[in-house]
């Protein structure tokens, strides 16, 4: 089966094209860089299209579209473009081919109970980061502009794993000078998401004959507790358990009132409130069964964090990271 991946030079796209080459996939990799970073071509074919412009795709029997502006600090207007206008150019351009469509667990609010897919659009959406809105609207043109007979909205929460510059230098910012500085209890469950399992879940949508529009979350099927999962991974980083030290919750939602250092009142929200998926749907109607847990992924991640140079270089978040170039 030949698929074209777009974004393909981001985390998630990386991580889905190693997947799906490894897989025995045929992959055609698509990026906005006129030359394909670090060793992208030893898994697919590369080809540059810029998705905020209409465009011609080759004939391929599946698109997984994971190219988005993925940044919950953006403001609306700079993610208009790259993630709204952006689907559309893909869903017209995608002609008969089944259509995978990368959205999120963003175009949720936090929960004490277990996220449906029904939940969407039905919290308050005033209350939704910019990006989250994003990708809620992008689904809703979608639907507006495809025009094959299958297409699957995917929405994972929390991607980790090898390659990631976004979730984990997250984490790893919580620690300076070997002290874990603890924002709140943490004691909160949470849902995240391995790439090899999102990998799992967009073959399930490949090989499923299902016609029409269907929508997924995706997760890891072991449910998490955030305090558990940053103090396994620092334990594993650092090689030790680290001293803690508590920011009062308080103090942190003033920080975000007035937007201090990086808080704002959806960050507040995601440390003091449950976020978990149900991945009953996808379960049942696709046969999604999850691969890898967190803690049986620290190993690799350790073993990558010490190649790329240690923790300090992947609190960059340095995209040249996602593909091996450092």
């Amino acid at each position: 089966m030949k698929v074209l991946v777009t974004g393909a030079t981001g985390a998630f796209g990386a991580a889905i094209t190693k997947y799906l080459a490894n897989a025995g996939y045929e992959v055609i990799a698509s990026g906005r860089k006129a030359v394909p970073p670090g060793d992208l071509k030893q898994y697919a074919t590369y080809l540059q299209y810029d998705i905020t412009k209409q465009m011609t795709l080759p004939e391929v029997d599946a698109i997984i579209h994971a190219a988005a502006l993925s940044d919950d600090k953006t403001k609306a207007s700079d993610l208009y473009l790259p993630n709204v206008i952006g689907t559309k150019n893909v869903a017209e351009a995608a002609g008969k081919s089944k259509l995978i469509f990368i959205s999120s667990s963003s175009v949720y609010l936090p929960c004490d109970q277990p996220i449906t897919e029904e939940m969407a659009g039905e919290q308050n959406n005033k209350l939704l980061s910019a990006y989250g809105e994003s990708k809620l609207l992008s689904e809703e043109i979608l639907k507006e502009s495809y025009g094959g007979d299958s297409c699957f909205i995917l929405r994972p929460r929390a991607f980790y794993g090898v390659g990631d510059t976004q979730i984990l230098p997250r984490m790893m910012k919580l620690v300076k000078k070997d002290v874990f500085n603890k924002p709140g209890s943490l004691e909160i469950e949470l849902s995240m998401t391995h790439y090899e399992n999102m990998g799992r879940a967009v073959e399930c949508c490949l090989q499923s004959n299902r016609k029409g529009f269907h929508t997924y979350n995706v997760a890891d099927q072991e449910v998490y507790t955030m305090i558990d999962v940053l103090r396994k991974l620092f334990a594993a980083i650092y090689g030790k358990q680290l001293q803690e030290k508590e920011v009062n919750i308080l103090l942190l939602k003033v920080l975000a009132f007035f937007r201090v250092a990086g808080f704002t009142p959806l960050l507040v929200r995601a440390l003091t409130q449950n976020m978990v998926l149900d991945i009953s749907k996808i379960e049942r109607e696709l046969g999604y069964t999850s691969k890898r847990t967190f803690e049986e992924s620290l190993e690799r991640i350790e073993a990558w964090v010490k190649q790329i140079g240690g923790p300090e270089v992947l609190k960059t978040g340095n995209k040249k990271l996602i593909w091996g170039e450092y």
